[in-house]
């Protein structure tokens, strides 16, 4: 028999990911109605030539007014560069699902860096970061973690829904901060 190969494995991990964010939002919210939770993907190339499928799952994806927390779920992503997870204004001229359309940097974005706070994460294989704050990946560039404290006020004068759209997004940490290749976006809404 042959072992598995990387196609059939990143399959299997993507199918995975597919079930585990069609669970997300029933996860820690036995009285919340369901709802469809958020994905986006999209095929980057870098600049050495390498291929990466970032895959991006989040739910619940509409919260109360009071905000909450967003469980998320990443794969795909180049373990080589370090990403941020975080609660961020959609800037002006992104098109959500429009990859061609990210030419700006996303924000801004809820606090986060208290470890207390958990309204962005870094992720990287760097082993360093902030405790409670920065993760590493998983296999195949994956990550699976939950944003806390989700509020429609970004900052003073940036409401969501109010004058401004935000979205869960992925993005290169600050060792590439001007590097689009990994910004994704998923929506959030409040009622």
């Amino acid at each position: 028999m042959k072992p598995p190969t990387n196609k059939l494995l990143r399959t299997g991990l993507a199918l995975a990911l597919t079930g585990a964010a069609t669970a997300l939002p029933l996860a820690g919210t036995a009285n919340a109605s369901p709802q469809w939770p958020g994905y986006a993907q999209r095929t980057v190339t870098t600049a050495d030539g390498q291929d990466f499928h970032l895959k991006l799952a989040a739910g619940p994806v509409t919260l109360p007014a009071s905000g909450g927390t967003v469980h998320v779920a990443g794969t795909g992503y180049n373990r080589a560069q370090g990403i941020f997870l975080a609660f961020c204004v959609i800037p002006d001229g992104v098109k959500v699902g429009d990859p061609s359309t990210y030419t700006t940097l996303p924000g801004p974005c809820l606090g986060g860096r208290e470890a207390q706070d958990g309204s962005s994460r870094r992720i990287t294989d760097t082993g360093t970061g902030t405790p409670g704050i920065t993760i590493p990946y998983a296999r195949h560039g994956s990550f699976r973690t939950t944003l806390e404290n989700v509020r429609p006020e970004i900052t003073e004068g940036k409401v969501c829904g109010e004058n401004v759209r935000c979205a869960v997004v992925t993005r290169a940490d600050f060792t590439a901060t001007n590097e689009r290749l990994y910004d994704q976006y998923l929506e959030v809404r409040f009622t």
